[in-house]
């Protein structure tokens, strides 16, 4: 299972990346909507893969680095 959830991670993420890019690439383009379903689809397989590792550890790397660029931490 963990396999198909890597696997699943990577392509959405490839996915949301070339989204992106494209989105850089054509300005003239509105690709919000194909954005923000990416956005959704790496949420669901990322917080799945997250299951893997040590929750409180990723949580304060979390709070590090959002203090490290005085980002509002949510």
């Amino acid at each position: 299972m963990k396999d198909k959830i890597t696997m699943k991670l990577v392509e959405e993420l490839n996915e949301l990346a070339t989204s992106i890019m494209q989105q850089k690439n054509k300005p003239h383009k509105d690709l919000t909507i194909d954005i923000q379903d990416e956005i959704a689809d790496v949420k669901v397989w990322l917080s799945k893969y997250e299951e893997f590792f040590d929750r409180d550890y990723i949580d304060n790397r979390i709070t590090k680095k959002k203090q490290k660029h005085n980002l509002t931490i949510s």
